[in-house]
């Protein structure tokens, strides 16, 4: 087989014609150079719009990076016309081994993204022998690619929703991320945590598709609330599980931190005692080893308010165990009336807020829908903060969420 007849094979082309092949450089300079034309008689199209357009406006030879061969750089070489586009203005033909605007081929794009969904963009650069800023690039063009390919704004067809925020670095800097339940991928995401940011979100949804919302899952952010029920107020709002327990752990806390407090000058050697009881305090009564139990039992005798918080923390996690949202309401206002009675200010507190959300909590429990999954991906998210030491630029972050939290489909070429 000839040397020109092997690379056209392997590189997959159509009616394209290898007409050269040849190595420029040396050592690890060494470049392979193949030299590619296009069909003689195909009408050209805008690499901007895609459109057919007759009215060329001169040549240009433009080189694209491809993957190694044999651990040598290797560099499609071409001949293409820039055309006179009424819509565009002047643009390149569009050719079919690369993204327009792209200096790389798909292949090598597809590669380079992948490999990014996984590992820094320091580590794909170095890989892969090219500069940082082209791997963020290359993200940002198969992304556009991906949404202009799809139907609409990628918002149709939302159910049911989650809503949550994220930290993306220090200094108090979060996200609003928007997780579909259905297909468990991030659908719109915006900096900030303020109503007016999850505002827009309902905004950029349109009031007839906010119609079709059955249901959104949140967190007790009073601002959130107040938003999604002017929104949708045909929707169900859920009430996470874990935001509700970890308001009763918070009062939880706070008990053993005045007991602690009161122990420090009356009982200095029970005082460590309690403080170890931290996060045996945090468990659930049914995984409890028989050495806590003698723990709780102690404390029982000791230490009466503690103990009796952490029985209404224990008891609050079982209107989540209730078959039906209405057996979890009767079990909720039974502990509402419990905590609000008991004469412990935290759980009081407590009590009055849950009051409140009582329908939140309920809906929940019937239709079982929490944000275990976008805590999941916000810990993703987090992840790919850490990893990359930061961003210089927040839309390189979006982009990157977009791509492994969006579900981007990205193949390698294999």
């Amino acid at each position: 087989m000839r040397v020109a007849a092997t690379f056209k094979r392997l590189l997959r082309l159509g009616r394209e014609r290898v007409v050269g092949v040849e190595i420029q450089g040396e050592g690890h300079q060494e470049v392979v150079i193949v030299d590619l034309a296009l069909p003689r008689r195909r009408v050209p199209r805008c690499s901007g719009c895609g459109r057919r357009v007759r009215a060329a406006y001169d040549r240009r030879v433009m080189r694209w990076r491809h993957l190694d061969v044999l651990r040598t750089r290797l560099v499609l070489r071409c001949e293409v016309r820039r055309l006179a586009c009424p819509r565009c203005g002047v643009r390149a033909e569009q050719v079919p081994w690369a993204r327009a605007g792209s200096r790389f081929t798909r292949a090598f794009e597809d590669t380079c993204v992948w490999l990014a969904r996984s590992a820094p963009k320091s580590v794909v650069a170095q890989l892969l022998r090219v500069d940082w800023a082209s791997v963020g690039r290359m993200i940002e063009r198969v992304i556009a690619e991906h949404a202009a390919a799809r139907a609409g704004d990628g918002l149709d067809g939302l159910r049911r929703l989650g809503i949550d925020e994220v930290a993306y670095r220090k200094g108090h800097r979060y996200l609003i991320c928007v997780v579909d339940h259905e297909t468990a991928r991030v659908v719109w995401a915006a900096p900030g945590r303020a109503p007016s940011v999850a505002a827009a979100f309902f905004r950029e949804l349109g009031p007839e598709r906010c119609r079709q919302v059955e249901a959104v899952s949140v967190d007790l952010h009073g601002g959130w609330l107040a938003v999604i029920r002017a929104a949708c107020p045909q929707a169900r709002i859920c009430a996470d599980p874990f935001h509700v327990l970890k308001l009763a752990g918070e009062a939880l806390d706070e008990l053993r931190r005045a007991d602690w407090q009161r122990l420090r000058e009356e009982d200095p050697e029970r005082a460590r005692w309690l403080k170890g009881t931290r996060f045996l305090l945090r468990r659930r009564a049914d995984t409890l080893s028989a050495g806590a139990r003698t723990v709780l039992q102690e404390l029982e005798q000791t230490n009466r308010d503690v103990y009796r918080g952490w029985l209404l923390v224990d008891q609050l996690r079982a209107v989540y165990a209730a078959p039906t949202g209405e057996e979890a309401r009767e079990l909720l206002d039974a502990w509402v009336l419990a905590a609000a009675t008991s004469e412990l200010e935290p759980f009081v507190r407590c009590a009055i807020t849950l009051d409140q959300h009582g329908e939140e909590v309920a809906n929940a429990v019937e239709l079982g829908l929490s944000n275990a999954r976008l805590e999941g991906m916000n810990s993703t998210v987090r992840l790919m903060s850490h990893r990359a030491r930061g961003f210089r630029r927040l839309s390189s972050l979006l982009a990157l969420i977009t791509l492994v939290c969006g579900r981007v489909p990205v193949a390698l070429p294999t």
